[in-house]
């Protein structure tokens, strides 16, 4: 018996087959299509995935094969309105890299896993039960095939005909926009390779660099089959220099903004596009889709392996949902924008654009805050916000560097376990409390076999506390000599926290001298999968 079948091996499903692979949950995807995606609709990879990728051992490949996008400028009435640059030393604002080659890595991936990606089979319908679901796949030949699995999952897209026989709403609207996605090779483009470019003079059109071609998008109030020459001219008008190739692909796709009624049906659940569909002028429909498979990997692998429930499984729609809400949000009031027809008042709208998106990003905005979502009032994150730094439901920050105990910098979310549970402490320069505390997170993580995992970040190797870790075992403990770590987390002496298997900090607590209250957390949130671990 298959514990989890997923259908769509687009982004979405992939990614969740990783997820659930690397858990060692038995899965199978399949997909419809006999070919992966040679035309390419969704392009821009957010740092959220950046950091999902990182998880998922896929960094370093998604970073190769992509063109960062350091600096994206916004063009209006001749002139650079606004420009939009990244936010961290660490990730662009964000990376050229269209679904058409992520497709390809994400499945190389899936298969180092020992899973494969079965294509040229229909899932033409299924029974839930209490314990199971029996889905029908049917092949190109027309044979068919009765599969029983314990749970199902609709990565099937936009259309999805599963959601559509759980009856499950699919509420929202098409808009009269039609998105032009062109392929070309450019001669003369004055900008450099990392500079992504939106030019709001006709409605919309923006040019990317990819590794091999020009990649451009661009809307019409209506249904054209000739991209390439309204790009032609735009071109003429506004960059007389540039020289337009012949087109290489040319796809046009409706705007779209819809949202499922619900995320889950029994043991059917949606993600990605089954689950919401959006515009993709705010490029957050690929990447709110594969934050659906981070969330939702994790939840599904405990509740296989019995080490949740309900309550558990339930979190990801509260979780995932109104992210999605936010999403779709942002993306219609982007296409909003782009079609204002009247000159004067387009000139007002995008002045107002330029000085809305300046204190944005002074105030700290990075463009990809509506994909992620917050799960602050999540069943499965508890406790206060505390007065300095990310609290409970946010992403632990993802470009705070720290060292291992050879010396070696890093990445602190890349010394992190990416499967299980984190318990993360902080103990600065030590001391009686702080070795107290490191006692009490190594039997906690000792009494729960694998199901936690144990870091501690200290000033130095030469405290009593960090010998205590260290005679556990050196690669969890981790030095933050000037504290710059500590400082940019709001640590001012001690804290405990639990990381959960997507980068989200479950619970925080501060100053405090043992683990007892952030267990309690751990098995009321958790709802049992670490209930009983400490005799």
């Amino acid at each position: 018996m298959t514990d989890v079948l997923i259908c769509g091996a687009g982004p979405t499903g992939l990614a969740l087959g990783i997820e659930l692979a690397r858990r060692g949950i038995r899965i199978r995807v399949v997909d419809r299509d006999p070919l992966p995606p040679a035309n390419p609709r969704a392009f821009v990879l957010k740092p959220s995935t950046l950091v999902a990728a990182e998880r998922m051992g896929l960094l370093e490949q998604l970073l190769d094969e992509g063109i960062p996008v350091e600096a994206m400028s916004y063009s209006f009435e001749g002139r650079i309105l606004a420009t939009a640059m990244s936010p961290s030393e660490r990730w662009p604002w964000h990376m050229n890299l269209g679904e058409d080659r992520l497709v390809p890595l994400l499945t190389a991936r899936l298969e180092a896993l020992g899973a494969v990606v079965e294509r040229g089979l229909d899932l033409t319908g299924f029974v839930q039960s209490e314990n199971g679901v029996c889905a029908t796949l049917k092949n190109r030949a027309g044979r068919e095939e009765n599969v029983e699995t314990g749970w199902l999952i609709a990565c099937d897209g936009v259309h999805s005909s599963l959601r559509r026989d759980a009856g499950i709403g699919f509420e929202g609207h098409e808009r009269s926009l039609y998105w032009h996605v062109l392929d070309v090779q450019i001669e003369g483009w004055p900008y450099r390779d990392t500079q992504g470019i939106l030019y709001f003079e006709s409605l919309l059109v923006a040019v990317y660099r990819t590794r091999e071609v020009f990649r451009i998008y661009s809307l019409s109030a209506g249904p054209s089959s000739d991209s390439w020459g309204r790009i032609r001219d735009f071109f003429r008008e506004h960059l007389p220099s540039v020289h337009l190739g012949p087109a290489l692909n040319d796809t046009a796709f409706h705007s779209v903004a819809k949202l499922a009624q619900r995320f889950r049906q029994g043991r059917l659940f949606l993600a990605g596009d089954a689950a919401h569909a959006m515009s993709p002028s705010g490029g957050l429909g690929m990447n709110s889709g594969i934050q659906d498979a981070l969330n939702l990997g994790w939840k599904l692998a405990a509740a296989v392996k019995g080490e949740a429930g309900d309550e558990l499984l339930d979190t990801y729609e509260s979780e995932r949902r109104p992210a999605a809400e936010a999403a779709i949000a942002l993306s219609q009031q982007n296409d909003d924008l782009f079609s204002i027809a009247d000159p004067a008042e387009r000139s007002r709208a995008f002045r107002r654009f330029a000085v809305t998106l300046t204190h944005y990003l002074a105030n700290g905005g990075t463009g990809y805050e509506a994909v992620l979502g917050t799960y602050g009032e999540s069943p499965a994150v508890a406790g206060p916000r505390p007065e300095f730094g990310p609290g409970p439901g946010e992403l632990l920050p993802t470009d705070v560097r720290v060292s291992g105990v050879d010396g070696q910098n890093g990445y602190l979310t890349g010394h992190l376990g990416s499967v299980g549970q984190t318990i993360l402490l902080f103990i600065g320069d030590g001391g009686v409390e702080a070795e107290r505390l490191v006692r009490s997170a190594i039997e906690l993580c000792r009494s729960s076999g694998e199901r936690l995992s144990l870091r501690v970040v200290a000033r130095s190797i030469e405290g009593a506390a960090a010998r205590t870790v260290l005679g556990h075992e050196p690669a969890v403990l981790l030095t933050d000599l000037e504290l710059k770590a500590h400082n940019r987390l709001g640590i001012i002496e001690r804290c405990a926290m639990w990381i959960r298997p997507d980068g989200r900090i479950g619970t925080r607590q501060d100053d405090v001298g043992d683990v007892a209250g952030l267990q309690a957390v751990l098995e009321t949130a958790l709802s049992g999968a670490v209930t009983g671990m400490v005799p």
